[in-house]
């Protein structure tokens, strides 16, 4: 497999188990005389943060993740920005990788495409550093980043790994925390992720969702501003078997604020690297 390659896997690792949101109205206020939030049932958090989260709007996102099971030990951080339109997802960010040596890849996100820039190592010419993966491509290189794909867009429709769904996630805990300055609301959550698998269509969600359901048992964390609006969350995935953790951690920040993503001209594309 490819340096390209066992970079795309981990994106779809992070991006799987920590979704990055988009909102509409209502904004996390850093304005510390706003009031949080009261608590809400499941469903009706649910309802409030797929509105947001369904139509237009932007923000820039963190996520770090650690992986530590048996020998290994990966830390993958991944920051960046979006915006959804009328058209579309549209996103830019930079993930970098170490386990352990480290690896950084920069992608664009549009509604047909998505445009990589490899490690360093891959050489390609200066003044021509991306490569385009369209959805549905049926060259390797599309194909190979097929799951990266899929999981960006999957990425948009929840502020946690999975829907907040009642069917297979419970509130186990809520109090009021801030998130720096800004008062929230924080959840604390559980998922049946075998419950959650059965409900998804095939492909690399489902795959992910019934790998993970196997591993161990899902607990997440959710923080929302004023208007439910999605601040921070964390996933942690405990994997008995090999005392291992999964964790995630991500923030969000600047809701509401213009996006750009600049997507490169087909002057600064190159032809995908040798092995995909």
């Amino acid at each position: 497999m490819s340096v390209v390659a066992r970079a795309a896997v981990a994106a779809v690792a992070v991006l799987g188990l920590a979704a990055c949101t988009s909102s509409v109205a209502g904004t996390g206020s850093s304005d510390p005389t706003v009031v949080p939030p009261a608590q809400a049932t499941l469903a009706d958090l649910s309802k409030a943060v797929t509105a947001k989260l369904t139509g237009s709007g932007s923000a820039k996102f963190t996520v770090d993740s650690t992986t530590e099971l048996l020998d290994a030990h990966t830390v993958t951080s991944v920051t960046g920005a979006f915006r959804r339109d009328d058209q579309g997802l549209w996103m830019t960010a930079t993930m970098t990788v170490k386990s352990p040596d480290t690896t950084t890849l920069s992608f664009v996100l549009t509604p047909s495409a998505v445009y990589v820039r490899p490690p360093a190592d891959q050489k390609l010419p200066a003044d021509k550093p991306w490569v385009r993966a369209t959805e549905n491509g049926t060259d390797a290189f599309s194909q190979e980043f097929a799951p990266l794909f899929a999981s960006l867009k999957q990425a948009t429709l929840s502020p946690l790994a999975m829907p907040l769904d009642p069917a297979t996630t419970t509130i186990v805990g809520s109090d009021l925390q801030p998130v720096g300055l800004t008062p929230a609301r924080h959840y604390a959550l559980k998922t049946d992720l075998t419950a959650v698998a059965k409900s998804l269509p095939d492909g690399p969600l489902k795959d992910t969702t019934l790998l993970e359901a196997k591993l161990g048992a899902m607990v997440d964390e959710l923080w929302v501003g004023n208007g439910n609006v999605p601040l921070r969350s964390e996933s942690k995935l405990d994997v008995p078997a090999t005392k291992g953790t999964l964790t995630v951690s991500r923030t969000y920040t600047a809701w509401g604020q213009p996006v750009d993503v600049p997507v490169p001209p087909d002057s600064q594309l190159s032809p995908p690297p040798a092995g995909g």
